[in-house]
C-alpha cells in the first residue's frame, strides 16, 4: 500500500469526483482511476461507489480513518528529521559523570527547560569509560565524560575544562612523598572513573599499588569520607569549592599532567542524530561559556 494512492484515495473522498481530484494534485484522471483501482484490489473490496458525486462505501470509510491517520503521521514523520521540529513525546538519554551531573548539568537542564518546557530527559550516571562505550552501541543518545583527548569516530564538543585537585580532611597532614603516600587511603570511583585513573597515575609515579583504592559508589560517599579523614580523593575542584563539606576540606593543587581534565560532550555522528538530539546540542553549544583555562601556581607532586 503506497503513500501515493493513499494520499490520492482521501482527495478523492475530500474532492468529491475523480476530475477535481485530479486538478488539485496535477495529474491526470486516468492515473488517479489506476491508483484507486490498485486499492481495492490490494484490499480486496470496493472503496468508492462509481456515481456522481462518488460515494464512499463503509469500507472506504474504513479507510479513509486510518488513511488520514497514517499521511498525518507521515508529516510529522518528515517534521521531525527536518531539524525544525522538536518532538515531545520522545526522551533523550543521557548519560553523564557523577560530578559533573550534581555541579554542572543542574543549571544547563534548568537552561533548557526554560527555553524548551518540553523536553524530556533520563539522565543515566556512570563512570567515563561506561559511557563512552554506551554511546558507541546506541544504548544513549549522549553523554557527558572525561578526557584529555577527543573520542575517536564519535562527535566531541568540548564543553568545561576541569582543574583536578587533591582533596584531604581540614586536620590531615598531607604529604608527596612515598612514605606518607604509603599510608593514604584513596577513595575513588569504579574502574573506568577518569578520576580514578587520575589517581593510579599518582601512585604509579611512586611505585605504589592500587590496592591503596578504596571503591566507592556515591560521590556524597566519598566526600563524607574524605571529610572524616578516612581517606584522600582526587576530583573536579569546581565541584569541591561548591560540596556541603568545603568547610571541613582543605584542596591541594596538584601538577599540569594530572590536574587538567576536558569534559566533552559525546554523541555519535551527526547523520544518525534525531531532531531532539540536534536541537540539545545546538543549545549546548550556544550556551556553554568556555571559560579559557587560568593556570595557578601548582605543586609539583612528581619533585616535592
Amino acid at each position: 500500500m503506497q503513500l501515493k494512492s493513499l494520499e490520492i484515495f482521501v482527495t478523492v473522498v475530500n474532492q468529491g469526483s475523480f476530475s477535481n481530484a485530479a486538478q488539485v494534485l496535477h495529474t491526470v484522471q486516468s492515473n488517479i482511476t489506476s491508483h484507486i483501482k490498485k486499492l481495492e484490489l490490494e484490499l480486496g473490496c470496493e472503496l468508492l461507489s462509481r456515481q456522481s458525486p462518488i460515494k464512499v462505501t463503509s469500507a472506504g470509510a474504513q479507510l479513509l480513518h486510518y488513511a488520514e491517520q497514517i499521511l498525518q503521521l507521515h508529516q510529522q514523520a518528515k517534521a521531525a528529521f527536518s531539524n525544525q521540529q522538536f518532538c515531545a513525546q520522545i526522551p533523550l538519554s543521557i548519560g553523564s559523570m557523577e560530578t559533573t551531573a550534581a555541579f554542572r548539568l543542574p543549571e544547563i537542564f534548568h537552561a533548557v527547560l526554560q527555553q524548551i518546557p518540553d523536553f524530556k530527559f533520563n539522565l543515566h550516571t556512570q563512570p567515563t569509560r561506561y559511557l563512552i562505550d554506551a554511546v558507541q552501541n546506541h544504548e544513549l543518545d549522549c553523554a557527558f565524560v572525561a578526557n584529555s583527548i577527543a573520542i575517536p569516530q564519535l562527535f566531541n564538543q568540548l564543553v568545561w575544562r576541569e582543574t583536578l585537585v587533591l582533596v584531604a580532611a581540614k586536620h590531615a597532614q598531607v604529604r608527596f612523598d612515598l612514605d606518607d603516600l604509603h599510608q593514604l587511603r584513596f577513595i575513588a570511583f569504579r574502574q573506568g572513573c577518569s578520576y580514578r585513573r587520575s589517581i593510579e597515575v599518582l601512585l604509579q609515579r611512586y611505585n605504589l599499588p592500587a590496592s591503596l583504592i578504596v571503591e566507592m559508589g556515591s560521590l556524597d560517599g566519598i566526600m563524607g569520607c574524605v571529610s572524616l579523614g578516612m581517606g584522600v580523593s582526587i576530583l573536579p575542584e569546581a565541584y569541591v569549592r561548591h560540596t556541603r563539606y568545603i568547610n571541613d576540606l582543605q584542596i591541594i593543587a596538584l601538577d599540569d599532567e594530572i590536574a587538567h581534565s576536558h569534559t566533552y560532550l559525546i554523541a555519535a555522528q551527526p547523520e544518525t542524530w534525531n531532531s531532539n538530539l540536534k536541537h540539545f546540542i545546538n543549545f549546548i553549544q550556544q550556551r556553554v561559556s568556555m571559560t579559557p583555562y587560568q593556570p595557578q601556581p601548582r605543586l609539583d607532586v612528581a619533585n616535592s
